[in-house]
């Protein structure tokens, strides 16, 4: 009985100490259904992404698996990236897989202006004007002439300009202007000439004649795109950059609660160009706001960038981008980048809803009425 009795404590003690072993994870939620990742949009290098995993509003962070879209590898959480760029995640738990979320990582992360107007949703609504135009387009000079009569105009305060060289009339090897993201663009809007002006994503085409029609058509077209009683969403912006990238912040205030797209392209001034065919003064030679790169999903089908999901009236979704300067002959000191807002039309399209242009080493603000 003694003996029997001994097993029996002993039995009883190592149940207790079972029972008390640490399992080394936290209690996690019996939850489930979809999963979402979140982390920081931006963040310095040096800096770690600390990413949660929410279910059923639940945080299960540590039930779930992190992984980077390149090579859909884990990574640890947090996680110290090495290099500045723009990187994809995804999470799973169980038979749940999050929808994937990018993560850029600047060398020194712009700083937003502060909001002077909080409550404020009324906002000057700038439309896209997109020209087509080329080194070998013995017309475009014309274009350029009522683009600088345009720009002196009243309408100057409702339109961001980029101009595309991409087409057949702007040779990657002599249009010093030329980049393959304009190609790209070039090929979305399939102009039937050139020049060509576009306006939005899908608002249509606007006039190339003389001067002065040049300036009365596109102007009527442009009083018609405008939200005279303020655009759907506000922008501001922060722009830095050295010779490797541009990095840009980016504030998105809502008027309107919808889903709304963002992109940013970088664009270049004063990039001189000797061959310009049709030149007949020193101006002609001298291209502005030519489009170098675009940051966001972009394609020959779509360039309305990245989802940064629906936001409610008065609120503020911030967002980063990374623009690398892939040439050398690229002048950073001349750059600026051009902010396009988009949410869908009504056919379900997305198309403009607002655009802002901050220079490099600059912010912008909200543009109120």
């Amino acid at each position: 009985m003694k003996i029997t009795k001994f097993f029996s404590l002993m039995l009883a003690a190592a149940l207790v100490a079972v029972g008390c072993e640490p399992t080394g994870k936290p209690d996690v939620p019996s939850t489930t259904g979809a999963i979402t990742l979140e982390a920081p949009v931006s963040i310095e290098l040096g800096q770690s992404i600390t990413f949660t995993v929410m279910q059923e509003g639940q945080d299960v962070t540590a039930a779930a698996t992190i992984y980077e879209t390149a090579g859909f590898t884990a990574v640890e959480n947090p996680y110290t990236p090495t290099t500045t760029g723009t990187f994809s995640f995804y999470a799973t738990k169980g038979k749940e897989s999050s929808a994937i979320i990018s993560v850029t990582v600047m060398a020194s992360v712009p700083v937003l202006p502060e909001d002077q107007y909080p409550d404020s949703t009324k906002f000057n609504h700038r439309v896209l004007l997109v020209d087509h135009t080329g080194l070998n387009c013995g017309n475009c000079p014309r274009v350029m002439d009522g683009l600088e009569a345009l720009a002196k105009t009243d309408a100057h305060a409702h339109y961001s300009e980029a101009c595309v060289h991409g087409g057949g009339y702007a040779p990657s090897g002599s249009d010093k202007a030329y980049s393959d993201a304009a190609k790209i663009v070039d090929s979305y809007y399939r102009p039937s000439g050139y020049p060509n002006i576009q306006f939005n994503f899908r608002a249509g085409q606007g006039d190339i004649g003389n001067v002065s029609s040049f300036v009365s058509n596109n102007t009527k077209i442009i009083n018609s795109l405008v939200k005279a009683e303020g655009a759907d969403a506000g922008i501001a912006a922060a722009v830095s950059g050295d010779q490797t990238a541009v990095y840009v912040s980016i504030a998105v205030k809502a008027a309107v609660e919808q889903e709304y797209r963002l992109t940013a392209w970088l664009l270049e001034n004063n990039i001189y160009n000797p061959g310009q065919a049709g030149a007949s003064k020193d101006s002609h030679k001298i291209h502005q706001h030519a489009l170098r790169n675009i940051a966001g999903a972009y394609s020959r089908n779509d360039i309305s960038g990245d989802s940064i999901g629906v936001i409610a009236a008065g609120e503020v979704k911030e967002h980063s981008f990374e623009l690398p300067i892939i040439s050398n002959k690229w002048v950073v000191d001349n750059m600026e980048v051009l902010v396009i807002v988009s949410a869908p039309n009504k056919n379900g399209q997305f198309d403009v809803v607002n655009t802002a242009v901050c220079p490099i080493n600059s912010t912008i603000g909200y543009e109120y009425l």
